[in-house]
């Protein structure tokens, strides 16, 4: 959600798209009641070490989005972007419209 002067303020679908993907990103799976494939958070930290998990990442991140009825967006992939001077790591998630595969939205997650 977004906040201008203590009201919601509106934002495009995308970017909606994109707060929600950080929250999943923030979360550990299973930790919502609501929605028990939310949640990212493990299989991210173990992408440092095992990069193969971030195809697993892209799966679970669709079936959440579709567990929470977001039918308009998949994930297409998951890039790292390492900083080694930083010691950091960085993902790129790239979403795409299921309405129309030209629009593609990538967002930048910082670890």
């Amino acid at each position: 959600m977004r906040f201008r002067d203590g009201f919601l303020a509106r934002c495009t679908e995308p970017e909606a798209i994109a707060s929600l993907f950080r929250m999943l990103g923030g979360t550990p799976q299973g930790s919502w009641a609501g929605c028990p494939r939310f949640g990212l958070r493990d299989l991210l930290e173990d992408a440092r070490a095992r990069p193969e998990q971030l195809q697993r990442a892209v799966e679970q991140a669709n079936l959440a989005l579709e567990d929470l009825g977001i039918l308009r967006f998949r994930v297409q992939n998951i890039r790292r972007d390492d900083d080694p001077e930083r010691g950091s790591m960085s993902l790129t998630v790239t979403l795409v419209s299921t309405d129309d595969a030209v629009s593609v939205t990538s967002i930048r997650l910082d670890r």
